[in-house]
């Protein structure tokens, strides 16, 4: 589409004032003075096409958009909105930028090739409005085992929730976000992404992942984005989706199946079904050898064996009533007891990378534009020069770039 200057410098403005930049703000990133930025805005300068490029990675849109015939809002534009302090910091507002260049990036290039992007939303419509916490919790709970039950999960621990997301056409992007924000979801096109914040644990990102995952298929049908701060945990829609998280990581029949295999969380009384007289009569016996309670230990297996951390399996130990309040407590406090830290480090391997399968990949939208960019390579869609570009962009380093055929210069 052609559009006139005048136009380019609406939606510039636009673009500029939705993500909640300043003309100064917008100068800095360019490297020039904030008259500049005006006289561009007002149409009395022409954009040259690097400052555009600057420019829409720093709204969080790709370059084409701007000469769209529908110039709408995006997802990201309400996420620059609510993360103020991002577009203070330099260096994760570089990060939050070239996250968004890799969507829009992967959108363009799935265009190219003829894809359809898998649909990010899932197949069953989930009740959106939450009015109250007890709302929240059912909803949680329903959500996560239908969901569960549609995706053929079982009762079985989870190795990799970014897979997940992936085959419902959910793009993962890590990224490092200020303290205090463990992710946030929006849309962008016609992609839904999730972001985790990198500089948490990897069992506070799985967490983060699935709570994200929550607000994908319950929000984005009626609002464009979602920011997770520790402040808005009391939000309904942060209830619903922490409890979706709880139970979908670690399902109910799991936790008791899992607890079982180890002596315990076992029923005083047992059906203990008899004949008589032809007639099959139910009634419970009680088990001759005394259950075991759940201890400290176990709590910390099952943390390890769901890819959790053990505050997550503490509580989801009480909220199932599998131990009580007192206990909780107890087990709580034991994390910062001396005997407690040497059995965290033993069992679970505290402050240590999770080992295979639990440590999956987070960040498939990287690994989706890199395989992109090498199919549109080969099929001489793209210039050696671009798929250097977006291969960089993916997060090659120059010495794996240059093992890639396609990006090496021609000796003929």
């Amino acid at each position: 589409m052609s559009i006139t200057q005048e136009e380019l410098a609406k939606r510039l403005r636009e673009a500029r004032e939705k993500a909640g930049f300043t003309q100064e703000d917008a100068a800095k990133a360019l490297g020039l003075v904030r008259p500049a930025i005006s006289q561009i805005e007002s149409g009395k300068r022409k954009v040259s096409s690097i400052e555009l490029i600057a420019l829409s990675r720093l709204y969080g849109r790709s370059p084409q958009s701007f000469f769209e015939e529908s110039f709408e809002r995006d997802g990201i534009a309400f996420i620059w909105r609510t993360i103020p302090e991002a577009r203070k910091d330099p260096a994760i507002q570089k990060e939050m930028s070239r996250g968004v260049e890799i969507v829009n990036a992967i959108l363009e290039l799935e265009k190219k090739l003829g894809l359809t992007r898998t649909s990010s939303i899932s197949p069953t419509r989930y009740v959106q409005g939450v009015h109250t916490k007890w709302e929240a919790i059912v909803q949680g709970q329903e959500i996560a085992v239908q969901e569960r039950s549609r995706l053929k999960l079982g009762t079985a621990p989870i190795d990799n929730p970014s897979a997940i997301l992936n085959s419902q056409g959910i793009l993962v992007l890590g990224i490092n976000l200020p303290s205090g924000i463990s992710g946030f979801t929006f849309r962008s096109g016609p992609a839904i992404v999730c972001a985790v914040n990198t500089a948490d644990a990897m069992v506070r990102q799985r967490y983060s992942l699935v709570h994200e995952y929550c607000h994908a298929i319950c929000d984005m049908e009626d609002i464009p984005g979602v920011v997770t701060r520790v402040e808005n945990a009391k939000d309904n829609r942060e209830v619903r989706a922490d409890v979706f998280a709880a139970c979908f990581l670690m399902p109910e029949e799991g936790v008791k199946s899992f607890l079982t295999s180890r002596g315990k969380a076992i029923p005083s009384r047992i059906p203990a079904p008899q004949i008589v007289r032809e007639e099959l009569i139910e009634y419970e016996a009680r088990r001759k050898k005394q259950v075991r309670e759940i201890d400290f230990i176990d709590a910390v297996i099952m943390a390890k064996t769901y890819g959790v951390s053990l505050e997550s399996a503490i509580w989801r130990l009480r909220n199932l009533n599998l131990i009580n309040a007192e206990k909780q407590e107890i087990f709580l406090g034991k994390q910062r007891e001396r005997l407690g830290k040497l059995i965290m480090r033993l069992l679970y391997l505290q402050d240590q990378p999770l080992s295979t399968p639990r440590q999956p990949s987070l960040h498939n939208a990287e690994q989706r534009l890199f395989s992109l960019a090498m199919e549109a390579a080969e099929e001489d869609l793209i210039s050696r020069n671009k798929l250097i570009e977006l291969t960089r962009l993916a997060g090659l380093s120059d010495e794996e770039i240059y093992e890639i055929p396609q990006a090496r210069r021609s000796r003929g």
